[in-house]
């Protein structure tokens, strides 16, 4: 019985359609199972509407996304003036701010490390990690006590004596929740950064300073173009789980901030508005859809590694 088993492998392994079978046959079934089947039922729910016994009828309609978006058009002011839209907006620009942030933080160490290496290489990839190995929500909340009126960073201040109260802009809110999230994702923007800024050539650096370019002019037409595929990889990595972020907003907008993420929670939770939280959860979808579609319009698949 193994014997012809075997046979049968090594037959299969013979063509091109057994080799493709055996190799990707298994992950695209994961595939299947744990990305396609959830989203495929999370875009069909986002069409159905609940009945008061909390079951979906099986009937489309477009009930959900009118909730969304309101009885108005786009360019209509009604249109984003629902709470969902404001959410929305709120943390699309959340997000983008925390990766702006990110990539100014992270691209001069980057540089730093790829001219480096070494032994400083090490250590402050050490020191960058060392934190992310507790646990993220113990992380969270250690920056839940550095913000608030009579958090960390107002009381250190008040005991040097350089503000005289408490500060607005160390509490808890949109920069706070910008902070905790800079924190969280800038590993992912610097270890993108330097996989692209590693291999560069900086004989072409040094060569375009010889023929009298500037720092400034060698920075922008020759290191960030040569690290584009590092600076989308790292903007992506970090874009897109900011957008969604959960845990960060409720502990450190403490009740002042409601991103996108929370929205959909507190409807499923309070109302079990699963078609819904469905419809809001595609918005999220499609931006990450366009967000990589463009990625792809400037960089190669294989690229955004940094290689």
């Amino acid at each position: 019985m193994a014997a012809s088993t075997d046979t049968n492998n090594r037959s299969l392994l013979r063509t091109a359609r057994g080799k493709l079978a055996l190799t990707a046959g298994p992950s695209t079934i994961w595939l299947g199972l744990l990305l396609l089947a959830p989203l495929t039922f999370m875009v069909t729910v986002s069409f159905m509407n609940i009945n008061e016994a909390y079951n979906i009828v099986w009937q489309p309609s477009l009930d959900n996304y009118g909730q969304l978006t309101g009885p108005g058009l786009p360019w209509e002011s009604s249109f984003w003036n629902t709470a969902f839209m404001e959410s929305l907006l709120l943390s699309y620009v959340i997000a983008i701010v925390t990766t702006v942030m990110c990539f100014s933080l992270a691209f001069p160490l980057a540089y730093l490390l790829a001219r480096k290496g070494g032994r400083v290489f090490k250590i402050v990839i050490f020191l960058v990690l060392l934190p992310f190995f507790t646990m993220y929500l113990v992380r969270a909340y250690s920056w839940l006590l550095m913000f608030g009126p009579n958090g960390v960073l107002n009381a250190t201040l008040l005991k040097l004596g350089m503000i005289s109260e408490p500060l607005a802009v160390f509490n808890f809110g949109v920069p706070a929740i910008i902070v905790g999230l800079t924190h969280a994702y800038f590993p992912y923007m610097l270890l993108s950064l330097y996989a692209s800024l590693d291999g560069i050539d900086f004989s072409l650096v040094e060569a375009a300073r010889d023929l009298g370019a500037s720092r400034p002019a060698v920075l922008k037409d020759v290191i960030l173009p040569l690290a584009l595929p590092g600076i989308i990889s790292g903007s992506l990595f970090v874009f897109v789980p900011s957008l969604g972020a959960f845990i960060t907003p409720r502990f450190l907008g403490q009740g002042k901030v409601l991103m996108i993420g929370q929205l959909i929670e507190e409807r499923i939770n309070s109302l079990y508005a699963i078609g819904y939280g469905s419809a809001g959860s595609m918005f999220i979808v499609l931006t990450i859809v366009v967000a990589f579609a463009l990625a792809f319009r400037y960089v190669d698949v294989d690229e955004l590694g940094g290689v």
